[in-house]
This record gives structure tokens, C-alpha cells and sequence, in this order.
């Protein structure tokens, strides 16, 4: 048989043993994808007819490959390779003939995240309404429950999120948007892209986290309003917490949010993330403020509706805070830099509210205490830092409600109605989480299935259980029970601290049971001071 590999061939033109101009173009694209599938020389309907031959006989040869050992290529005509084989597919894709089975026999080619690098290939053409990107992005979105389609929902989401033209118009309801967030947040919890080799796994990574942080940052309000309406609903607000605000790997990724006087701006991802967390705080807030009940202790039906939700966001905010723990340690731990960096993150999420009047005020004083908690965090608790951090979350989004009951002389607004909803929460997350592990939430199981090393969660949900009963020696019997049980960094954090605990207790005279209680809130972590 003939070598295909010319320059171009005539319209028309067969070399010497082919009866088709498809198998030569079929032969020439086996051989070089980039040449192939650009000629201009085969008709436009020629090229659509490669790009389904391609689909049903050898899907992966219309992913251009990268440099590899014995590439003469430059770094750049790489990277123009693969924009003109992205262009020209994008190109073929709209043709009718090419349909939803096509596609997802082409993606299917591209590896465990061939997806998305159908999605990255195609969005070489530009996207916008009427492309390659949104027709692909249609079909995944249209069969995303269908078997065999994986990651379709986020994919296309990552689609619409990160293209302006196409946004308008797509995810249009609530519950679209409250679906794709969540595949997003699947998404990125598998890390498909992980197992690509770089630079394409990082570029892969970038967006996705990028789409679930710009998705949050135009539907925010709404998203965390679903998901704290109800109690146990917050997991999947954690989780994405714990892979964009808090993650050390998107410290530097950006995402586009509205400016004050409506244009589009470029905001880092963890500010744009944490205003949106201090702005739904705000509505709290702002709602529980009502006209009547001043200096009454109980809560009215409105403000228990409004605190509640504001409980269970601070729960997923701690809890979001505790799984990058678990996540990153290693890499929060690494040097002095990375643990500041990792502490900017978690500050990022706090600061004065926006607003006025009360709104501002009880932010402003939240905000002093939480920030002088973090600022001791790694000096206080060396071994297990994550237990301080997770104690200043909590103290912030309780210190708004304290410092609201206060102004308005209504005490009940945070033992009865903060406290409980944020434990509830919390159990709630806890019980996702055993579940996620192939672990039973029962508690008649739980003794036998729990892992021996207990998680950051784990040891705020009992110091908290500890704190709120005002015991102190409930509490470092707790966190002595805790060290024993961790056998490691909690351990040696512990140890310290019940030990610098017993010297401070030789030093003054036995307090009341009021003053126990203050002096557990000034030592630990996560509380919910009575009034």
C-alpha cells in the first residue's frame, strides 16, 4: 500500500492501492492526527466522516499527543498542534451526522478522564453558543444519568461555568445549578485528572476546582441557603470547602465574580469563596435582628429559622476546615511558609461582616477574638493544630449569635438555638463520613468499626460535648482520652495542654462553676459560651 504521508492530495486524487479517499484519509490520521484531520485538501464532509470512522474503529488517536522522548517538536508547535487539531474537531463535531454516541465513544478514547480532555480539546475552537463545546457539552448534560457517561453532569458543568457565552441560559434552576455543584464536588473528590501525567493533569485540576468555586461564587446565597434549610445536608458544602477555600493547591487559582458596579473582575479563589461565606452570615445575622423580643431569652420562629441555618454553615465551614486537614497535612506542614499560607486560607473565610449597624458590629468583635485564636494556633497546639483551628471556626460563627444576644439582652439565642443546631450538624457529617468509609453510624457498631486514629472532627465533636457541660475536668479527661487514643501528634499536643492546665490551676484559687466554664472556653478549642 501506498504511504500516505504528502503534503496535501487534490480533491479527488487516490495514490496507488486505495479505493477511497476515506481510508486514505483514515491511513494518513493513524499516522499523523495533526496533518490528518487539518488538510485542506479533503472536503469538510471528508473530515467529519474521519472524525466518526475515528469514533467507532480508534477514538484515542484524535487526542494529539504530547512531547515525548524522541519529539523534535518545540514545546511550542506542541502546543499549536494540538490547538489546530481542537479547532478542526470542534469544527466537525456541530455536522448533524456526528451525534451523543459518537462523542461518548470519543471521550471514551481519551483515558479515565477523556471527558474532560474531549471537553479541553474541543475548547481550542473558541466555544460560544452554536460550537463544538456546547453541543458536547448539551449531550453530556442531557444524558448524565445514563449508564457508562460517568462524569458527564460535571464535565458539562465545568463546560458552562467556564465559557461567559455559554452560561447564560444553561443550569437555569435551582435544582440544576444544586446538581451540578454537587457533581463538581464528586468530581473533584475522584481527582480523574490525577492520573494524567503533567502539564495536562494540572491544567485539568485548575479547572474543575475553578468551575465548582466560580459556580459558588455566582450561586453562593442560593446553594447554601438548600443546603442548611434542612438538617444533615452540609456534607456536601464541607467537602467543597475542604477542596477550594481551604486546599493549599488552589491558594493561587482565580475565579470571575461581579464587582461592585456589575462588571466581571478577576477575584482569587479563596477570597472569592470566603466572601460568599461571610455574606451568607451576614443574612443571618440580619434576619435574626428582628423588632420584637428584645430582652425576652427565648427565640422567635424567625430567628430560630435564621440561627439554625447560620449553625449548620458553621459546622460545614469547621468541618470543611477539619477534612483539608486530613487532606493536605502534609503539605500544611511542611515549613513555617505553608503554615502560614494554610492559615491565610482559614482566614480568608472570617473578617467583618458586610453591612452596618448590628451586622457589622457583631462581625467586627467575632472576628478579633477568632483571628487571635488562629494566630496562636500552631504555637499553642504544635501537634494538632487542626484542633485550635477548628475550635476559632466555631468560636466565630458562635460569637456572632453571642454577640447578637448580647445587643438585644436575649440569652436564649445561643444555648438554645445555636448550640443544638450546630451539634446536630455536626453529627450529621460525622455520620456521612463513617458511611463514605464502609462504617456504620450506629452507635452500637460504631465501638467496634471506628479507626483507631481518630480524625480532626472526631476530637472537636467531644471536646465541644466536654466544653458545653462547664466541667473542667470533664474536659481534660476528655483530651487525655483523645491523646491516649491517637497515639501520635494529638498525644503530644494534648499532653501540653492538660499540663499547662494543672499549672494554672495551682496558680489560682478553685473557680465557681461559672468561672470553670470560662476558663474551658479560654483554653480549648470549639464552645458555645452560655449567657
Amino acid at each position: 500500500m501506498a504511504d500516505p504521508r504528502e503534503p496535501s492530495f487534490s480533491p479527488g486524487y487516490l495514490p496507488h492501492g486505495y479505493d477511497s479517499r476515506g481510508q486514505l484519509l483514515f491511513d494518513l490520521a493513524r499516522t499523523d492526527i495533526v496533518s490528518a484531520i487539518t488538510d485542506d485538501s479533503f472536503t469538510a464532509d471528508e473530515r467529519v466522516q474521519l472524525v466518526k470512522d475515528l469514533a467507532s474503529r480508534d477514538p484515542g488517536i484524535l487526542f494529539p499527543p504530547g512531547k515525548f522522548f524522541t519529539d523534535f517538536r518545540s514545546d511550542e508547535q506542541v502546543e499549536i498542534d494540538r490547538g489546530n487539531v481542537g479547532k478542526a474537531l470542534d469544527l466537525a463535531i456541530r455536522d448533524p451526522s456526528i451525534d451523543a454516541g459518537d462523542l461518548q465513544a470519543i471521550a471514551a478514547g481519551g483515558g479515565p478522564n477523556g471527558q474532560q480532555r474531549l471537553l479541553s480539546l474541543l475548547q481550542e475552537g473558541g466555544g460560544g453558543p452554536g460550537s463544538g463545546v456546547e453541543k458536547y457539552a448539551d449531550a453530556l448534560w442531557q444524558n448524565r444519568g445514563e449508564p457508562g457517561n460517568g462524569n458527564a453532569a460535571a464535565v458539562a458543568a465545568i463546560a458552562y461555568v467556564s465559557d461567559p457565552k455559554l452560561s447564560e441560559g444553561k443550569l437555569g434552576t435551582p435544582e440544576e445549578r444544586r446538581q451540578a455543584f454537587e457533581a463538581l464536588i464528586a468530581f473533584n473528590e475522584q481527582a480523574p485528572y490525577a492520573k494524567m501525567d503533567e502539564p495536562e493533569a494540572g491544567q485539568m485540576k485548575r479547572q474543575a476546582l475553578e468551575a465548582a468555586a466560580t459556580l459558588f461564587a455566582k450561586h453562593g446565597p442560593e446553594l447554601i441557603d438548600a443546603y442548611t434549610t434542612v438538617p444533615g445536608n452540609t456534607t456536601p458544602l464541607a467537602k467543597f470547602l475542604s477542596q477550594t477555600l481551604y486546599n493549599p493547591d488552589a491558594k493561587d487559582m482565580a475565579v470571575q465574580v461581579k464587582g461592585a458596579d456589575g462588571t466581571t473582575v478577576a477575584k482569587d479563589l479563596p477570597s472569592a469563596v470566603g466572601d460568599v461565606l461571610k455574606q451568607a452570615a451576614a443574612d443571618r445575622i440580619a434576619g435574626a435582628d428582628v423588632p420584637d423580643r428584645v430582652g425576652q431569652d427565648g427565640p422567635s420562629r424567625e430567628q430560630e429559622r435564621e440561627l439554625t441555618k447560620l449553625a449548620r454553615l458553621g459546622a460545614a465551614v469547621t468541618s470543611g476546615a477539619s477534612m483539608a486537614w486530613d487532606a493536605y497535612k502534609d503539605k500544611i506542614q511542611a515549613n513555617e511558609e505553608s503554615r502560614k499560607d494554610f492559615m491565610d486560607l482559614v482566614g480568608k473565610g472570617l473578617g467583618v461582616l458586610p453591612g452596618s449597624g448590628v451586622v457589622r458590629e457583631v462581625g467586627e468583635e467575632a472576628t478579633k477574638r477568632a483571628i487571635d485564636t488562629l494566630s496562636h494556633a500552631f504555637v499553642n497546639n504544635p501537634g494538632a493544630p487542626n484542633v485550635e483551628i477548628a475550635g476559632a471556626l466555631n468560636r466565630y460563627y458562635a460569637g456572632l449569635v453571642e454577640d447578637l444576644a448580647n445587643k438585644r439582652n436575649q440569652s436564649g439565642l445561643t444555648s438554645d438555638t445555636y448550640g443544638k443546631a450546630y451539634d446536630q450538624e455536626m453529627n450529621g457529617i460525622h455520620r456521612d463520613r463513617d458511611m463514605a468509609r464502609g462504617k456504620s453510624a450506629d452507635a452500637a457498631t460504631r465501638g467496634t468499626d471506628a479507626p483507631v486514629q481518630l480524625t480532626a472532627l472526631d476530637a472537636v465533636d467531644r471536646l465541644s460535648a466536654a466544653l458545653r457541660s462547664g466541667d473542667r475536668g470533664a474536659y481534660r479527661q476528655d483530651l487525655a482520652a483523645l491523646a491516649a487514643a491517637d497515639g501520635g501528634q494529638l498525644r503530644e499536643g494534648a499532653s501540653a495542654t492538660v499540663a499547662e492546665q494543672d499549672k494554672r490551676a495551682k496558680d489560682q484559687a478553685t473557680p465557681s462553676n461559672d468561672q470553670n466554664a470560662q476558663l474551658a472556653q479560654a483554653e480549648t478549642a470549639p464552645t458555645v459560651r452560655r449567657m
